[in-house]
């Protein structure tokens, strides 16, 4: 494995570690925040936090194309996951959301023309077999609604995502690609609060919830999105999908944690094939795929 791969690697892990850990934090803000308000005040202090680096490094705000494009795509999945949700049940949303690891590999060989090595499609397998068994309760699945169409378009939204960043990551500067996408799904989060939560917020729900707020869009926002561009910049599509899976395994470590939320055998076994996915992906050559 190359320097470079390894780091990329290790950024990524950081990455759903800290994504992993805002599932809580979420549940909690939403005992007094509405979704698309929690989603702008996020990006707003995202926004924020960026723009001061920018400026104390003196370094020019500046807005993109490129990040405005990934902003759209960022703000959209999170719709159509949130509208979803709404018709369908959690454990399905999750499974569907998960199809997204096996359409990565296909965009990715359609959009950047990149092999993609027998290991790795076996390493995908694996990964979206533990990611169903970690997450999906079998039981509830049941029949297919309008709601799970809307999950499917988002998982659909996050594949393209994963492969776009790849794409345009070594054409544009970072933190210019960061700071469009923020901004971008800043305003798109402000505009549907206006339009879909006509509900007036109490001053006092804001200043509550404004410490897992502040972390969800500082840390697990600003910081976490300048860092996946960054990861991203040394692995393929594929590989980064792969450790994107890695999410709900730290979700459920830090829900035992802090929610005392409990674990399944089934669970367990879903995040060890979630584990080894990522450990046969690891031998193939970035060349090579």
């Amino acid at each position: 494995m190359k320097k470079l791969e390894l780091k990329g690697i290790l950024i990524l892990i950081f990455v759903t570690l800290i994504w992993g850990s805002t599932f809580s934090l979420t549940k909690i803000s939403l005992k007094y925040l509405t979704p698309f308000f929690l989603l702008f005040e996020r990006f707003f202090l995202g926004s924020l936090f960026l723009g001061i680096y920018f400026i104390v490094k003196g370094i020019p705000l500046r807005i993109n194309w490129a990040g405005s494009i990934l902003g759209i795509i960022n703000f959209l999945a999170i719709a159509f996951q949130t509208f979803g949700l709404r018709s369908t049940t959690a454990t399905k949303g999750a499974f569907i959301t998960g199809l997204s690891v096996l359409m990565v590999p296909f965009f990715e060989r359609i959009f950047l023309g990149s092999k993609i090595s027998i290991r790795l499609w076996l390493s995908v397998f694996i990964g979206f077999l533990g990611l169903t068994m970690l997450t999906v309760d079998f039981t509830q699945i049941g029949y297919i609604n309008w709601g799970d169409f809307l999950v499917f378009i988002c998982a659909l939204l996050y594949a393209i995502q994963i492969v776009y960043i790849a794409y345009v990551v070594h054409k544009k500067e970072v933190l210019d690609l960061v700071f469009s996408e923020l901004i971008i799904t800043m305003l798109l989060a402000l505009l549907f609060h206006i339009f879909f939560e006509p509900e007036s917020l109490p001053l006092r729900n804001i200043f509550i919830s404004f410490i897992p707020v502040l972390y969800l869009g500082t840390i697990a926002t600003s910081l976490t999105l300048t860092l996946q561009l960054i990861g991203q910049k040394y692995l393929t599509p594929t590989k980064s999908a792969l450790i994107y899976n890695l999410e709900p395994v730290f979700a459920t470590i830090f829900a035992f944690f802090i929610l005392k939320e409990s674990l399944s055998l089934i669970q367990f076994i879903g995040a060890f094939l979630i584990l080894l996915s990522l450990f046969t992906s690891i031998p193939s050559s970035p060349i090579d795929n």
